[in-house]
């Protein structure tokens, strides 16, 4: 059990001046992302994770960077008169009324910091630490502050859209990381979170970083009822409940219930036009998809949204109990059977993490949600794109849109020929259209139709293209202009081709005009 006294928030949030002390500081010594990650040699601050100070090379950082990374990042102590000369007394002073630096116990002249603080996404971030400062026994409080940069994170941030204005929520806000990075483009940004000691650290977090954000607590959307918003992002618990449940970790029956429950709401709080990105996991079972799952949970309510996810990998069963078992189970292999056997009553087939894109429109939308592996490299507009693709393909006269298109061959096109010998001689067997760029995607087709993809350069329109290759016997007699144009539709939806909306636009209107 955890001691209520030991529960409290190790930090306290101060005056702006002793805020803009802290990141003053930080701003001189170049405490942000770029510098912190060549100084510990890693991609980005997720690899921070791992680290221990004598695997470092600090060649490329000055002393007091050097010292504010083991102090803050590696959560190292530091010679309480090392730290208070490169900072002065009246920064060090601020340090130490914001309790981002106390006297280490039973340790003479030594300073620790007794939460975990990092630069990511061009923030200072506080959480909580995952051992003692003092080097005792850990004892996590119950409802422990998450860290802001595990790679699930760091991937929602990156997929957070720039906004034009308007109202954003974060909901399992956590360190509150989510809702800062909103309020660069949104007028509002909202922190929700269950937990008292996560809105309080979100509330800290923006103060350091002299942002304005709303922090606030409860479940879900109980704190903001009655409120609409243009985005709704979330990176919920996902570990399926073991019946042990630890509120910032645990998702619940087959770890979806916070996920079910955030994408229930989603008609009843966000905008005509907005944006919903859930990146978690999420199940295939014998019933359906986990995307075609989650268009249900919408309900009548959200018959209007379109939905797209982003893949970016797949588990087994077995991959996703392992991982529960070791982190969460203290290898209790009896219960990790038990979960598995569970997760398979449930009818689990797989288990899919990825992003859940979700966009409220202003018509009823009839196709099914879209499965795309996401590369690395997808960000906020190629999901944008994709969207405004298929709201595109739901205009009635989309066909006659698309006859006047002049699509381009996508930059990371790669088409792959498989041949085989037959009767002594090569022959072709498949041809495999690929595409590896934020989407990687896959498409057999027979080899006739590749010289007419081919043909798109910019300059020649789809019916264009159809017409000179009927003109020259290079299709089947039946592969009609309208099969042709679903055909190239689907491969701009999937990345093969590049068309401009806008430009399809113009010369429909032209196409009317004359």
């Amino acid at each position: 059990m955890s001691n209520p006294s030991l529960d409290a928030p190790p930090i306290r949030i101060g005056t702006p001046a002793e805020f803009a002390c802290v990141r003053s500081f930080f701003g001189g010594i170049q405490f942000n992302d770029r510098a912190v990650c060549a100084a510990l040699k890693i991609r980005d601050i997720a690899g921070s994770r791992d680290l221990r100070p004598g695997e470092i090379d600090w060649d490329s950082a000055s002393p007091a960077l050097q010292l504010a990374i083991t102090l803050f990042v590696l959560g190292a102590c530091a010679p309480r008169e090392d730290f208070r000369n490169i900072c002065g007394d009246g920064i060090f002073a601020a340090f130490t009324a914001l309790g981002l630096v106390r006297d280490m116990r039973r340790r003479d002249a030594t300073i620790v910091c007794p939460v975990w603080l990092y630069p990511v996404a061009g923030f200072i971030v506080a959480s909580d630490r995952r051992d003692d400062p003092d080097g005792e026994e850990y004892r996590p409080p119950a409802d422990v502050v998450f860290p802001g940069l595990d790679a699930g994170t760091l991937r929602l941030l990156r997929l957070l859209p720039q906004m034009r204005g308007g109202d954003a929520l974060d909901l399992c806000g956590g360190c509150g990381i989510g809702a800062l990075h909103l309020s660069r483009t949104a007028e509002r940004a909202v922190s929700a979170d269950i937990t008292r000691r996560s809105s309080f650290f979100a509330a800290f977090n923006a103060g350091l970083n002299g942002v304005n954000i709303e922090s606030l607590e409860g479940d879900l959307y109980a704190p903001v009822m009655g409120r609409y918003f243009d985005v709704i992002a979330a990176h919920p618990p996902w570990v399926p409940s073991t019946g042990d449940a630890i509120v910032f970790r645990d998702g619940g029956d087959g770890g979806e219930t916070i996920i079910r429950r955030i994408v229930e709401g989603i008609p009843r709080y966000l905008h005509q036009g907005g944006t919903a990105i859930i990146v978690s996991l999420g199940r295939d079972t014998i019933e359906a998809p986990y995307e075609r799952r989650a268009r249900g949970w919408l309900g009548e309510g959200g018959r209007d949204c379109d939905v797209i996810l982003g893949i970016e990998k797949m588990l087994t069963i077995e991959e996703v109990v392992g991982s529960v078992c070791k982190l969460h189970l203290n290898d209790n292999h009896r219960q990790a059977d038990r979960l598995a056997a569970h997760l398979r009553t449930l009818g689990t087939e797989k288990f899919i993490y990825g992003a859940l894109f979700i966009r409220r429109t202003n018509e009823r939308v009839a196709e099914p949600p879209l499965r795309l592996r996401m590369s690395l490299s997808a960000a906020a507009a190629d999901f944008d794109r994709l969207l405004a693709w298929r709201r595109q393909r739901r205009n009635a006269a989309f066909r006659d849109w698309m006859k006047l298109a002049k699509p381009r061959l996508a930059p990371d096109l790669e088409i792959v020929d498989r041949q085989v010998v037959k009767n002594g001689a090569l022959v072709a067997a498949e041809t495999t259209m690929k595409a590896e760029c934020a989407f990687s995607t896959a498409l057999r087709l027979d080899a006739w139709v590749i010289p007419m993809i081919a043909s798109f350069k910019g300059s020649h329109s789809v019916e264009q293209v159809f017409s000179k290759a009927r003109r020259g016997s290079q299709s089947p007699g039946d592969f009609t202009l309208r099969a042709f144009i679903d055909l190239v539709a689907m491969m701009i939806e999937y990345g093969f081709l590049d068309v401009e909306v806008s430009e399809i636009q113009r010369s429909s209107r032209g196409a009317a005009k004359c």
